[in-house]
């Protein structure tokens, strides 16, 4: 992407509908190698998955491990999205829908504050969720 970019809630929405239909490449693309992707607090939990990741970390100690627990794969169901006038910062509201292993639903909501540079790449995450959900998963799956 050049250095022309310009945030908007149109590019971020695509981005979420594209992995909601089974595509994380335009997202995953969109994240740089070294984002600062903080899930709940900067406090290292390896159950409820809080703590500082990049985008590889992220994949392996958070996705990863939450999609061997589900049935059949996490459902992103995008509901928001806003940015903010004065900088590159999108706030993105979504709904994550699955079943687990053991049968019961995995439904959580998120809240992310996307943080993009004049490349069009994030390099800030702060992820809010319902971590004791997470937790919840697993030790039951």
């Amino acid at each position: 992407m050049s250095s022309d970019f310009k945030l908007t809630p149109d590019f971020v929405f695509n981005l979420l509908e594209q992995a909601a239909a089974g595509n994380p490449v335009p997202l995953t693309e969109a994240l740089d190698p070294e984002v600062k992707w903080r899930i709940g607090s900067e406090k290292q939990d390896n159950v409820a998955k809080t703590g500082i990741y990049n985008r590889a970390g992220w994949v392996e100690h958070v996705f990863g491990p939450l999609q061997t627990k589900l049935k059949d794969g996490l459902k992103l169901v995008p509901l928001q999205v806003d940015y903010k006038v004065f900088g590159p910062k999108a706030y993105v509201e979504y709904r994550g829908e699955a079943t687990q292993l053991n049968g019961e639903p995995y439904n959580n909501d998120y809240i992310w504050v996307m943080v993009f540079n004049d490349h069009g790449k994030a390099t800030e995450i702060r992820e809010y969720l319902d971590t004791g959900l997470v937790r919840e998963v697993f030790a039951n799956n």
